[in-house]
């Protein structure tokens, strides 16, 4: 017969455990996404930067500024990551 599992009282899930983290990721990356697919929002000639159409430079514009957004969304799924134990072994996937 299989053993049932051992369950803690921190079992919860890491998006149960912090809320608010994970909803500020959902609100980054959805604003990632918007600003990518709303044509409207840059679909123009003018206004002119320079010589360039609102277009180019929206776009030399938004990918530093979504690098950065994605870059912040990294560190916050990071900290969704359940602590590891220093001490504990992993396992090595071989069998003995």
């Amino acid at each position: 017969m299989a053993k049932p599992a051992v369950t803690s009282r921190n079992s919860r899930s890491p998006i149960a455990a912090h809320p608010i983290v994970s909803a500020a990721i959902a609100v980054l990356v959805i604003a990632a996404i918007f600003f990518a697919l709303y044509v409207p929002l840059y679909a123009s000639v003018t206004p002119k930067a320079g010589d360039f159409p609102f277009f180019y430079f929206y776009l030399l514009a938004y990918m530093p500024v979504l690098a950065i957004v994605m870059w912040i969304v990294i560190t916050l799924q990071r900290r969704l990551r359940p602590a590891q134990d220093a001490g504990a072994q992993r396992p090595s996937g071989r069998a003995r």
